[in-house]
């Protein structure tokens, strides 16, 4: 794995976090989204192409995970992690924005929204949510490169 693109992408996504948002870093493992970064290395792109699909996955995944997260009857949790997820959904886009990354971003508009159905439907574990960001991903990738 190409760990200097995941550093990279940390890295990135720090500086681009306010730290008056108080969200907990900690608790967000790149583990799960490890994959797409190895599945990146296989694409022609440049390193800051990567570095912008890997932190929008990051941040997607991790904002999905802080909302299925979520339960009722902790209500100063449930307020802290609703707004951490859509922090991280919303700096997301900004990121994407920012580097003129249009097509990608028209990807995960829609895929975002279905995630987050499926979230309400309980019926979705975080495996199955990051299948599905890393089935998207690789369509989204492959239609670049063709």
């Amino acid at each position: 794995m190409d760990m200097k693109l995941l550093q990279d992408t940390i890295d990135m996504l720090r500086s681009h976090i306010d730290s008056g948002t108080d969200i907990d870093w900690t608790d967000m493992d790149n583990r799960p989204v490890r994959d797409i970064a190895d599945m990146l290395d296989a694409y022609e792109l440049a390193h800051s192409r990567k570095m912008t699909v890997l932190a929008c996955c990051i941040l997607i995944q991790s904002a999905l995970s802080k909302h299925g997260k979520l339960q009722t009857q902790d209500n100063e949790r449930l307020t802290r992690m609703l707004l951490d997820g859509d922090y991280l959904t919303g700096l997301m886009y900004r990121i994407a924005v920012k580097r003129k990354e249009w097509k990608l971003l028209s990807r995960l508009l829609p895929f975002h929204k279905r995630m987050q159905l499926t979230l309400l439907k309980k019926n979705a574990s975080p495996e199955v949510l990051l299948s599905e960001l890393k089935r998207e991903i690789r369509s989204y990738l492959e239609q670049r490169s063709a």
